[in-house]
């Protein structure tokens, strides 16, 4: 009878040995797949590949920036990399302990074109103009990313959560009536959305969160603002970069317009643009492929304005006077003659508001980001 209980007390016993033995046994793990392009800034579509040691090991990946799991997509080709992106992939193994994931971000700069440094001739060489165009000078620039198109109104609005302007309605068209001061909030505010370094600080803050309502009159603490131009993000140019990408980064040839001697070709401007803005890009790119520098909008830079600047200006990477009340605007827009389409052309507004003799509905901007 004894035997009987040891033989029913063995059954129960042996399976939880085996099960025992099994929970113990060590499990190799999968490899860490590895990504053939490193995370990072590119100017170009990147093609990825993963690739993982392990044989036999299936690969998933997920490019929201979500952790991939069994069930995420299964990696049977490169991934193209058109747009900001990060690629999170892992590796598993029926018997295996699932790999760690490897992650990289990806920032594409599809819609920025990357322009060389150089020296070029800034000012009016030839024709008629005004004497704020003069005189010529030598200015030396270090490279930069300059957007190929003004800013949309669709991403005005997927940053700063609404739309100032006045040609609403499609949302490919440049936003206007925007204030020097708006933008710089815009700026900072996109850098730290792209998790890149903002550039402008007021009151001691890169965050505009921490600077308050953006202000309808002329502001002391905000006209003080200061530029990093060793970060990252994103920033107005400077005037001397904006007149050389506009020039297409040459004085060779010495074209009237950005892109072209026929203004037709490369603007929006009053004799063709039926008294309202078009969506960019739509025009002639210039040498550099960059739209709408001679017309649809004018453009904010970053200088303070002063007509005899060009007397006083440094040679190398000039930032405009230190203080000033006026901003420098540049480029034409869709109100204006063809006299205003000229690359050397210069305007100015109140950072406040914008030109003050018009409505600032042909105002507005593109930007640019430091090569470094």
């Amino acid at each position: 009878m004894k035997s009987l209980k040891y033989l029913a007390l063995l059954i129960l016993i042996i399976p939880f040995l085996f099960s025992c033995s099994e929970s113990t046994t060590e499990l190799n793990t999968v490899a860490t797949p590895v990504l053939s392009v490193s995370g990072g800034t590119y100017t170009a579509t990147q093609s990825v590949t993963i690739t993982c040691a392990t044989v036999g090991a299936t690969i998933v990946y997920t490019t929201n920036g979500t952790t991939p799991t069994d069930s995420s997509a299964v990696y049977a080709g490169p991934i193209s990399v058109a747009m900001d992106m990060t690629i999170k992939a892992m590796a598993f193994k029926p018997g295996w302990n699932d790999s760690p994931v490897v992650s990289a971000d990806y920032v594409i700069y599809n819609n920025m074109v990357s322009v060389p440094a150089g020296t070029f001739t800034m000012g009016r060489a030839s024709g008629s103009g005004y004497a704020d165009e003069l005189p010529t000078h030598p200015v030396t620039l270090n490279a930069f990313y300059m957007s190929k198109y003004e800013v949309k109104q669709a991403e005005w609005l997927s940053i700063m959560g609404s739309n100032p302007s006045f040609f609403f309605g499609d949302v490919n068209k440049p936003v206007e009536q925007v204030s020097y001061y708006a933008v710089l909030a815009y700026c900072n505010k996109r850098s730290i959305a792209e998790s890149l370094t903002p550039v402008y600080s007021i009151g001691g803050s890169t965050n505009p969160t921490d600077w308050g309502v953006i202000p309808a009159a002329n502001n002391a603490t905000w006209n003080a603002a200061t530029a990093s131009l060793s970060a990252n993000g994103y920033r107005l140019p400077t005037e001397a970069e904006w007149e050389y990408a506009a020039r297409g980064a040459t004085n060779s040839p010495d074209l009237l317009y950005s892109g072209s001697n026929s203004v037709a070709d490369v603007s929006w401007y009053s004799d063709n643009a039926g008294n309202t803005t078009h969506a960019v890009g739509m025009k002639q790119a210039n040498a550099l492929g960059i739209f709408d520098m001679s017309g649809n909008v004018q453009e904010w830079v970053w200088d303070w304005y002063s007509a005899t600047y060009y007397s006083v200006s440094p040679g190398n990477n000039p930032t405009g006077p230190a203080t000033g009340t006026l901003h420098t605007i540049r480029g034409g827009s869709w109100e204006q003659t063809s006299d205003a389409s000229r690359v050397v052309f210069r305007n100015w507004g109140t950072p406040e508001k914008g030109e003050a003799r018009v409505s600032n509905s042909r105002l507005g901007f593109r930007v640019v980001r430091s090569a470094i």
